[in-house]
């Protein structure tokens, strides 16, 4: 990895810069490990400072060849991955994201591979440059400030090999006996070639790892951060664009589930349903999820003019009623059948347009009324209302939308995402309190909602259907198609003249098929000499 690592450094630097930090860059490039070490005891931020900020830099722009504009850090793969699923439907004359929505996106060659892969493997570079200089010093000497800069390291670095793992590698189990899906023809996968581990005392050329080696890797970083996060107290601090105990808990959660190691994935949910409360009012829920400073986000990043990317953006991409790529044309619908299964008493049915039942309401709280009462509403049945950015607040009725859409903060991680963990992990674990945990989160969206016990793969799918609801376009269906050994089917087979998937959008694969596995990029497998083309996925 000679080659590539060196550009990971080179633009870990030039994130840097962007942090406004650049004079701290500056200076800690030519010291000694030795002065780094001495200076970090009385101004750590002097140190540290600004590789964190460029990894949150990392997390909300990260781009290193030209893919359009549809790519935007850690938010696209939200959305992209979204589109490799079966609930959301790429409408609309653009061809851009197409390729994700067909599943032909991951030959080595292709930019968004070679984005992928220099996004993560940038914050394991500069977290290792941060523990190299942390962890040589003397752990007596480590003042709160620094413990919390060499959490970030761990959190930043197992955050990272989790996001390669699902994308590069198989997952660690695939499906489980007691759902629906069953267990995949590749079960467990633990032997099977996952990404190369690269860490503060590894350097040069690395093989391809194991999944099992490469889970004990990132869960042994993120148990590292979780408990210096609360060693120092701020297993949950004041601010969401905070990396803290809850962000690692969630990923530690997330990462368990894999295992299937239940009672791990209910203790870290529970960090982050005890610290962070979750969305109870219409209001909220229907926010357009453009304010970092909803109750239930436990991380995300505060979207301003001066940080913004415009059209290369998530709002761009999904706000229906902005000026960006949306709301040209570039549309994103719900999946018919799976729109069509929620309560008409959830309040998440309005997330999806329906000209019979939310048509006028849109049009007036949108300023549209003009368009609606001409006929020449442009949208179509099913279209996302999700994602709203921070334009909503600037629209004047019968004016249209008001400036400001491409300000929408981005939030990564959410609350209920525990709950709806927890509630799976009990059912696996044959727990009953599963449909209470279920029942309580559930009542918040649909005040009619109470699932009875049937079965306990019933159970699982339901509660598996309740969370692709909540977390629609959020990133979280792809993983757990992943998990569970859930398949894609957007065959008119299955589902008939309820089918408005996209014609060319129309298969059928398993979670055993190559088109879920990136390769790796044709430029890491050339300069790497610790691998050769067989090692390619």
């Amino acid at each position: 990895m000679k080659k590539i690592f060196l550009m990971f450094a080179t633009a870990a630097l030039a994130a840097t810069t962007l942090s406004s930090c650049i004079d701290d860059a500056e200076v800690t490039s030519v010291m000694t490990e030795e002065k780094k070490q001495e200076l970090a005891i009385t101004d750590a931020n002097k140190i540290f400072s600004a590789a964190v900020n460029g990894m949150h830099v990392n997390m909300q722009s990260a781009v290193y060849a030209n893919i359009s504009h549809n790519y935007f850090g850690q938010k696209s793969f939200d959305y992209l991955t979204s589109l490799m699923g079966n609930d959301m439907i790429m409408t609309g004359r653009f061809a851009m994201s197409l390729y994700h929505y067909m599943f032909d996106y991951w030959q080595q060659e292709y930019d968004v591979v070679e984005n992928r892969w220099r996004e993560y493997y940038n914050h394991i570079a500069t977290a290792n440059q941060m523990l190299g200089t942390i962890n040589a010093m003397d752990p007596s000497s480590l003042t709160n400030d620094v413990k919390s800069f060499q959490a970030n390291a761990y959190a930043f670095r197992g955050y990272a090999y989790l996001q390669l793992s699902y994308l590069f590698g198989r997952p660690y189990y695939m499906g489980a006996d007691d759902t629906v899906w069953g267990k995949g023809q590749n079960y467990d996968n633990t032997e099977a070639p996952c990404v190369p581990i690269v860490t503060e005392e590894v350097s040069g050329d690395q093989p391809r790892s194991t999944v099992g080696q490469v889970y004990e890797q990132l869960l042994g970083d993120l148990t590292k951060a979780y408990e210096i996060f609360a060693e120092i107290g701020q297993t949950k601090t004041s601010s969401p664009t905070d990396i803290d105990g809850c962000f690692v808990a969630m990923h530690l959660a997330r990462a368990y589930m894999f295992k299937h190691d239940w009672d791990n994935a209910i203790k870290y949910a529970q960090v982050v349903i005890d610290n962070v409360p979750i969305l109870t009012t219409k209001s909220q829920i229907l926010q357009g999820f453009s304010d970092i400073n909803l109750p239930d986000v436990v991380y995300g990043c505060d979207i301003t003019a001066d940080n913004s990317t415009i059209y290369m953006s998530f709002f761009s991409q999904m706000d229906m009623f902005g000026d960006g790529y949306a709301g040209i044309g570039v549309w994103r619908a719900g999946f018919k059948p799976f729109v069509d299964r929620i309560s008409d008493t959830d309040v998440r049915l309005d997330w999806f347009f329906d000209a019979a039942r939310n048509g006028d309401k849109i049009a007036e709280e949108f300023g549209l009324s003009s368009y609606w009462q001409k006929g020449q509403w442009p949208y179509t049945n099913y279209q996302s209302l999700k994602f709203i950015g921070a334009g909503r607040a600037n629209v004047a009725p019968g004016t249209g939308y008001g400036e400001g859409w491409e300000l929408g903060d981005y939030i990564y991680l959410r609350s209920e995402e525990a709950h709806f963990i927890k509630a799976e992990a009990l059912a696996h674990k044959g727990d009953a309190n599963a449909v209470k945990v279920l029942n309580d989160i559930m009542v918040t969206r649909d005040p009619n909602y109470a699932y009875t016990f049937s079965t306990k793969p019933a159970l699982i799918e339901e509660i598996n259907y309740q969370k692709r609801v909540e977390f629609w376009c959020e990133g979280i269906e792809y993983v757990d198609n992943r998990r569970l050994n859930i398949p894609i089917d957007r065959t008119d087979k299955t589902w008939g003249a309820a089918n408005n998937h996209e014609p060319s959008g129309k298969m059928y694969l398993t979670q055993d098929d190559r088109n879920f596995l990136y390769q790796l990029p044709i430029e890491e497998i050339e300069s790497n000499t610790a691998l050769t083309e067989l090692d390619q996925n």
